[in-house]
């Protein structure tokens, strides 16, 4: 009797032991529920990021769903609350409009779910609402911007004074709004007669930025001596209204934002004086990273900013590296 009740015993351990490891095994298998919502392929720069961001989420053995919309704010707060009802572990935000989506922002913390912002940051006073942010410091590029504003001036033989022109990215977006005040700032600081007489938005769109530069030339155009755009995909834009008045963009002083493959192709042809490198593929890496990093407890930067150095023709093909198809 004492021999069978021992190896019953000894079946009993080795059963649970068993469970046990297929247990912890399946918990390892099992891949952590991620929900990225952000912006739609309408953009090249936004093609190439969740490519990106969707090729590196597979490498991280990361469940990664991924929801997007045409810049359409309303429409994501409706894509974040069906968000929130799946209960993901957590969820990475591209916020389409980072001051409209503040009370989304509020839902996602008020239903215990992590959130991780990437590419758009909004206002800090609310950063309570987040874990972590990664992406580009947009008004610092707008900073930057300024001072390569300065440097074409002085690069073109021009005096530091004159009027210049500005596209926007869609004018309510908080990287909008940082990148205009860092540029607008800055230059001011630096060159205080060098003037924004006109700003239009371009939407990030090249044919739209062609109009809205048209328009400005239209009541400018004999005073402009620069052109500030917030991407390179509308600078081109503006590059072409200037090629249709009859102006020629090398003897002005263009800077943006960017190091995208259309920037780099005016930079190399003397069009473009300068850009500032955002890089979809740092963008995309970036969040990623701070995604898996969360899951596995470590600790996380508040801001976690990619790099973004100035790029002008004697640094272009070093520090723009090619995007990969989308």
């Amino acid at each position: 009797m004492f021999e069978v009740s021992v190896f019953r015993r000894a079946l009993l351990a080795v059963g649970a032991s068993v469970l046990l490891a297929s247990g912890l095994a399946q918990a390892e298998s099992k891949s952590s529920r991620v929900i990225f919502l952000g912006a739609d392929d309408v953009c090249s720069y936004c093609a190439v990021y969740n490519s990106a961001l969707r090729d590196y989420a597979k490498e991280k053995k990361l469940d990664l769903e991924i929801v997007t919309n045409k810049f359409d704010p309303a429409q994501q707060a409706s894509q974040i609350d069906q968000a929130i009802a799946k209960k993901p572990d957590v969820i990475l935000l591209w916020a389409i409009d980072g001051a409209a989506l503040i009370p989304s922002i509020r839902k996602i913390d008020k239903a215990g779910i992590p959130l991780l912002l990437t590419d758009v940051l909004p206002d800090r006073k609310f950063e309570k609402y987040w874990k972590s942010y990664s992406g580009p410091d947009n008004e610092a590029a707008g900073r930057l911007a300024a001072q390569l504003m300065v440097d074409g001036f002085k690069a073109k033989g021009m005096e530091l004074k004159g009027d210049i022109i500005t596209i926007t990215g869609i004018v309510s977006q908080a990287q909008v709004i940082d990148r205009s005040r860092g540029f607008a700032e800055e230059l001011a600081k630096l060159a205080p007669d060098i003037k924004i007489v006109g700003s239009q938005p371009g939407n990030w769109d090249q044919g739209i930025a062609t109009n809205a530069t048209a328009g400005l030339l239209t009541r400018f155009g004999s005073t402009i001596k620069g052109i500030y755009s917030h991407e390179d995909a509308m600078v081109a834009g503006s590059v072409v209204a200037l090629e249709r008045a009859g102006i020629d963009p090398s003897k002005l002083s263009i800077v943006s934002l960017g190091c995208e493959p259309s920037g780099v192709s005016l930079i190399k042809s003397g069009k473009l004086y300068a850009t500032v490198l955002q890089s979809p593929l740092d963008d995309a890496t970036y969040a990623i990273d701070n995604v898996v990093d969360y899951l596995a407890g470590k600790p996380l930067e508040k801001l976690k900013l990619q790099p973004m150095p100035a790029v002008t023709q004697a640094n272009v093909d070093e520090v723009c590296k090619p995007w990969p198809a989308s």
